[in-house]
């Protein structure tokens, strides 16, 4: 760390001066409106690891907990997970660390005044990662579904939690190691893909679950090289990625022919629908040992043509959708040393205007959320709701970690405005 201030100079420097393609704001930009209500709220976990709840102007936060006993990471009990519904409810896992044990409890958090409910609990294990259906549970609007993965017996297992009043129904719908998953936009349905490339290994498979019926079915694609699916949010197609002859193909799938968006031997790929589901993002890795992807590529349903949206030089870690669809929040890796710095950049579909952000060093929550990045992209929202705010967690060279918001409308958008100390933090979908 003795260079961190050099490296942080430089930073500095860089966002200055490294990307002449980024534009200065419009004439328009220069009166930036407060923000408003439809800017929703953010649930960050705080430096001392318990839940909380803001808006984009923090004059007013709510801890949601007050019995975490250490900082995330770190022996203890604390809060490690977060995710919202899309209807405002709030789910949350609390694990305690004691030497190379972990128990963990999934809560759900109906309204912010209310008491939270706990939903799932694990002797072994923590909670890996938590996805709301995108709808209520079909025909029963008292009833509310969430998936969640944990590791158990030696894999990681998909486990389905529906409420109703105070009923809780927590099974177990399939294991599998990696394993990924994608809610219909029904919610009647979830795809997953587990196991990786079959080339790589032979018990990879996709496969299609029917919630209602209880039924699941193999799928007849060879899975390629790549993490999630995802099933497009506004309607009956989703993505993959099959193989043939050892070459992968980016599909969408669904009650028509497939349609294939791009094509990549032995790369693993990576993609995002749009808000709108009539457009998708997406990339591939340059070289299969490349930590990084190749250019973004936007493929339009409508023309059947993509286009590149970054440049060549970035080295892309993950990239977001803006709820409107108007706009592709991306990451990139800087060269700064053997240290990992990030930088928000913008780009704009319409106007073609790419704009950077502040570098910083992420905490390692947010490191984590990226590396896996087009799971969470279905999931949980670094954008706010109306379109106007990145968060990011980032660490010091105190090993101090904190959540931060860009004002993507702001005429200085190097100025990232500060929430609380915490590892990392995320919008609501409204």
């Amino acid at each position: 760390m003795t260079n961190f201030w050099l490296f942080s100079l430089l930073a500095a420097v860089l966002v200055g001066c490294r990307f002449p393609e980024s534009l200065p704001p419009t004439s328009d930009e220069t009166a930036t409106p407060p923000p408003s209500a439809s800017s929703g709220r953010l649930a960050y976990i705080g430096g001392d690891g318990n839940v909380y709840v803001t808006t984009a102007d923090r004059s007013e936060t709510l801890a949601i907990t007050t019995d975490a006993t250490a900082a995330p990471e770190y022996p203890g009990y604390s809060y490690h997970r977060l995710s919202w519904s899309p209807d405002g409810r709030l789910a949350f896992a609390g694990v305690t660390r004691s030497n190379d044990d972990a128990t963990s409890v999934l809560y759900v958090l109906d309204s912010l005044e209310g008491t939270p409910q706990a939903v799932g609990r694990s002797d072994e294990h923590f909670v890996i990662y938590i996805y709301w259906s995108p709808i209520p549970c079909p025909d029963r609007p008292n009833c509310r579904r969430l998936a969640y993965l944990i590791e158990e017996d030696d894999s990681i297992s998909l486990r389905l939690v529906e409420m109703e009043g105070s009923a809780v129904k927590n099974q177990r719908l399939g294991r599998g190691w990696p394993f990924y998953f994608s809610w219909a936009a029904t919610s009647h349905q979830l795809i997953w893909h587990t196991g990786g490339a079959r080339r790589h290994n032979p018990a990879a498979q996709l496969a299609l679950y029917d919630v209602d019926r209880d039924e699941l079915r193999l799928l007849p694609h060879e899975p390629g090289l790549f993490l999630a699916p995802a099933w497009s949010p506004q309607g009956e197609r989703w993505l993959g990625v099959s193989a043939e002859a050892e070459v992968d193909h980016l599909r969408s799938f669904g009650p028509e022919q497939p349609v294939t968006l791009t094509s990549a031997p032995d790369r693993q790929a990576v993609f995002a629908w749009s808000p709108q589901g009539d457009q998708v993002a997406y990339a591939v890795r340059q070289q299969s040992s490349d930590p990084f992807y190749s250019p973004v590529q936007v493929f339009d349903f409508k023309t059947g043509q993509a286009r590149a949206v970054t440049d060549e030089g970035f080295r892309i870690m993950g990239f977001f959708w803006s709820p409107d669809g108007q706009r592709l929040a991306y990451l990139t890796r800087q060269p700064l040393f053997d240290s990992v710095w990030m930088q928000w950049r913008v780009y704009d579909l319409s106007s073609g205007r790419d704009r950077g952000y502040k570098m910083f060093h992420p905490s390692f929550q947010m490191r984590f959320m990226i590396s896996s990045f087009n799971q969470y992209a279905q999931s949980d929202r670094f954008w706010s709701p109306d379109s106007r705010y990145l968060v990011y967690a980032d660490r010091d060279q105190s090993l101090v970690e904190r959540v931060w918001l860009i004002d993507t409308w702001a005429e200085d958008g190097s100025q990232a405005l500060l929430v609380d100390e915490g590892v990392i933090g995320l919008w609501s979908w409204n």
